[in-house]
């Protein structure tokens, strides 16, 4: 009778120790799932906040810090927005190329799919198509990068300013999204008038290494069925 007894409080001992034990998996997953939650939520408002930046950022340029260019191609218009306050010289530069009739006639000598467009070079109007990506506008210029507004970190700008790259913060730069025109460059602060289109996903990998200063508005389509060789007939600003 006694070691039956001993064996009843043994067994309900065991199982007193068993339902602790559920309990107390059951809270870790509550825990953990609580956790995920709140993971989840503050990923989806740091994406909130990147997006309501990116539109505020566009939202309120005013109208003189907006340029609007057209390229215009055998496959149609590419229609640009510069943005003065994101790269002020290298739009002036792009502008004042344009302007003096540089670009017409120049091919997109380089691209690469699902990766961008390239052009720009006075070198593709020739019958030479070993010097294409070679040459510019005989001068160069300083880059007009602000790594903070990319979101780079402290560690990765660093090892950027070790290759040379030398930064500004009273700019507001944009990132390599898909559209975004920026400055093609041999290393920092070589910009002359070679440029490429981001064409069909962002890369971030550009950014704190290229100069970006403005987006397609209107003509991604013939963005993305630009081939290399392909003549820019001309580029102007728009009225």
């Amino acid at each position: 009778m006694i070691i039956l007894l001993l064996n009843m409080g043994k067994a309900q001992k065991l199982k007193e120790q068993r339902k602790i034990k559920r309990e107390e998996q059951e809270m870790e997953k509550r825990k953990k799932r609580k956790k995920r939650a709140i993971i989840f939520s503050l990923i989806l408002i740091l994406l909130g906040c990147i997006t309501i930046a990116a539109v505020f950022f566009v939202k309120h340029l005013n109208e003189k810090d907006i340029r609007r260019v057209v390229i215009e191609t055998e496959k149609g218009d590419i229609k640009l927005e510069l943005y003065s306050k994101a790269a002020p010289k290298t739009v002036d530069n792009f502008i004042k190329l344009a302007n003096e009739g540089f670009y017409d006639g120049t091919k997109f000598h380089r691209v690469v799919k699902d990766f961008v467009i390239q052009g720009g070079d006075p070198l593709t109007k020739d019958e030479d198509p070993s010097n294409d990506g070679t040459g510019g506008p005989g001068y160069t210029f300083e880059d007009e990068i602000n790594p903070k507004s990319l979101g780079l970190t402290l560690d990765e700008t660093k090892a950027l300013e070790k290759l040379g790259y030398k930064y500004r913060y009273d700019i507001d730069s944009i990132p390599h999204d898909s559209g975004v025109i920026s400055m093609a460059n041999s290393g920092p602060n070589t910009n002359g008038s070679q440029f490429f289109i981001v064409t069909t996903q962002a890369q971030p990998d550009l950014n704190g290494r290229h100069t970006a200063f403005g987006r397609v508005y209107e003509g991604m389509d013939v963005v993305l069925n630009i081939e290399q060789g392909d003549i820019i007939k001309r580029v102007y600003t728009e009225k």
